[in-house]
């Protein structure tokens, strides 16, 4: 007689990110290269490994939530870009139409909650540059950590 069993844990993975061994890197948003910032410039998130944005698999049932931080240079509530002391206000969202802001449950916004399906889904963070006075010339960038709980 043999006794054989499988036990099947719940569980999140995210898929099309890369891991160095201490940091996942989720992938990036290039707004691009303006002159001016007299207008709304919208970018959205794509892979570390190329392609669409980042993946997150979940075990059928399972309930996960995603909140993103205010990052490097938040004034108050306003995520930032920054170069040589400059700033570039943005901000991230959860949907296309760009009116659920995305945070940390916090003053940056609502997390992101789903219940998993078994499936990867693709996970599309939204951004923005709102009108803005335009700053000095420079490549302005920031950081912002991404949590996934379940």
């Amino acid at each position: 007689q043999m006794n054989v069993q499988i036990t099947i844990g719940s569980g999140c993975t995210v898929t099309n990110g890369s891991d160095d061994g201490s940091v996942n890197t989720f992938g990036s948003i290039s707004f691009g290269d303006y002159n001016d910032l007299s207008n709304l410039i919208d970018g959205r998130s794509f892979g570390s490994a190329g392609g669409s944005s980042f993946g997150l698999q979940c075990s059928l049932g399972t309930a996960y939530s995603i909140a993103i931080s205010a990052g490097q240079n938040p004034v108050g509530a306003q995520r930032n870009m920054s170069s040589a002391g400059g700033l570039v206000a943005y901000n991230l969202y959860q949907d296309s139409g760009r009116t659920q802001l995305w945070g940390d449950g916090g003053v940056t916004g609502t997390v992101l909650s789903g219940t998993g399906t078994g499936s990867d889904e693709e996970v599309i963070v939204y951004g923005r540059v709102p009108s803005q006075a335009t700053p000095a010339p420079g490549t302005y960038s920031d950081t912002v950590q991404v949590t996934i709980a379940w």
